[in-house]
C-alpha cells in the first residue's frame, strides 16, 4: 500500500547519494520547498524513485540531479520558479494536466564528472521501453532535450520530434526565434533527437506554433 501525504509542506528535505530507493508514495496537494534529491558519483543511477504519484503539488526552489525515475505520474504541478531535472533518467514517467515551467536536461556543465554521467545516461536509456508521456500536459514552458525523442509520447499538434540530422550544417541564428533556440539544444544534448514543445499556457504560444509550422514547411520535423 502506498504512503499517502496530503496537504503538507515538506521543507528542506535533502537526499544526497546513490544506493537509495524510494517507492510507493502519493503526494496530494503538497508543497515541496527547498528540497534536494541528488547524487553525483554513480553514473549507473543508483538513486531511484519508483511508483510515485504527485497530484496537484507545488515545487519551490527544489533541486534534482542524477536520479532514475520509474512509473511516476505527475498531475497538475505548480512551479514557483523554473524547475529542472538535470542528468536524470526517466522510464514510464507521465506529465499531465497543468504543468509549470520545467526543463529535463543533461548533466550540468558544472558537474564534477559530466562526461561519465552523460555516457551513463545514454547507456541507461538503452534499457528504457518508453521514457516520458507529455501528450496530455499543458505547460507554462518546457524543454526536454535531456530525453531521447524517440522514447517520448507527445501531442503532434503542439509537440514535435526534432532530429539532429535535419539540422546538420544549419546555424541556429539563421532560424526563426524558437526554432533557433531548439536547434541550439543539439549542442547540449547527447541524443540525436528530442521533443520540442509549444507551451499552451505561454502568452507566446502563437509564436511557438508559427515556428513549428515553419519547421514543418521546411521539412525539418520528424
Amino acid at each position: 500500500m502506498a504512503l499517502r501525504v496530503e496537504g503538507e509542506t515538506i521543507e528542506g528535505a535533502r537526499v544526497i547519494g546513490s544506493g537509495k530507493k524510494y517507492s510507493n508514495v502519493e503526494l496530494a496537494g503538497a508543497t515541496l520547498r527547498s528540497c534536494v534529491l541528488a547524487q553525483f558519483d554513480d553514473p549507473t543511477f543508483g538513486l531511484e524513485v519508483r511508483d510515485v504519484l504527485l497530484d496537484r503539488c507545488t515545487m519551490d526552489r527544489c533541486a534534482v540531479q542524477g536520479v532514475y525515475f520509474e512509473n511516476v505520474t505527475v498531475n497538475d504541478l505548480k512551479a514557483k520558479q523554473a524547475h529542472s531535472l538535470d542528468g536524470c533518467v526517466l522510464s514510464r514517467v507521465v506529465l499531465k494536466g497543468k504543468i509549470g515551467t520545467i526543463t529535463v536536461g543533461p548533466p550540468l556543465s558544472t558537474h564534477p564528472d559530466e562526461e561519465r554521467f552523460t555516457q551513463g545516461m545514454v547507456e541507461k536509456y538503452r534499457e528504457v521501453e518508453w521514457a516520458l508521456d507529455i501528450s496530455e500536459a499543458s505547460f507554462v514552458d518546457a524543454e526536454f532535450y535531456g530525453v531521447p525523442g524517440e522514447l517520448v509520447r507527445y501531442d503532434p499538434e503542439s509537440q514535435v520530434l526534432l532530429k539532429r540530422e535535419k539540422f546538420q550544417g544549419i546555424q541556429p541564428r539563421d532560424l526563426p526565434g524558437f526554432a533557433g533556440i531548439w536547434a541550439s539544444r543539439f549542442t547540449l544534448t547527447p541524443f540525436d533527437s528530442f521533443v520540442a514543445v509549444a507551451p499552451k499556457r505561454s502568452k507566446k504560444f502563437p509564436e511557438y506554433m508559427r515556428d513549428i509550422e515553419w519547421l514543418h514547411d521546411q521539412g525539418m520535423i520528424g
